[in-house]
């Protein structure tokens, strides 16, 4: 019998609280996966994923007087964090997830394996990111 991914999935968001660090993520991903045990579910563990040099404009990056420019660029990893990321997280029983905000971050998500994308509603209309989906 074929069980359907979302049976009894519970998803957990971590987005970018990881604040740009693979080791905060690693220790969040740790608590997620001490909880998931002790309760014996099923869980997935949704990341964002933004292609941050192309999601601020050039002009605008220098700019402090827009708070998400620098949060947005704080929370940057490398390609080599999502890969360790990704693995990190199955190597913790949980299934990777993400939100991808851009069609590069999609390509990521698929290299990397992810079995479940989610779109962000702030995306319903962005007809290029749903078709790359």
């Amino acid at each position: 019998m074929r069980r359907d991914i979302f049976d009894g999935l519970f998803v957990l968001e971590l987005a970018n609280n990881h604040w740009g660090s693979l080791e905060r993520g690693k220790r969040i991903v740790d608590d997620f996966a001490k909880v998931v045990r002790y309760n014996n579910v099923r869980a997935a563990i949704k990341l964002q994923f933004r292609d941050v040099d192309a999601f601020i404009h050039p002009d605008h990056r220098h700019r402090t007087d827009v708070r998400y420019i620098k949060k947005t660029l704080d929370t940057k990893l490398s390609h080599e964090d999502f890969v360790e990321f990704a693995e990190y997280i199955r190597a913790s029983g949980c299934i990777p997830m993400a939100t991808p905000f851009d069609e590069s971050s999609v390509d990521l998500c698929v290299e990397l394996g992810f079995p479940i994308l989610k779109l962000a509603s702030s995306d319903l209309n962005d007809w290029i990111l749903i078709e790359k989906m």
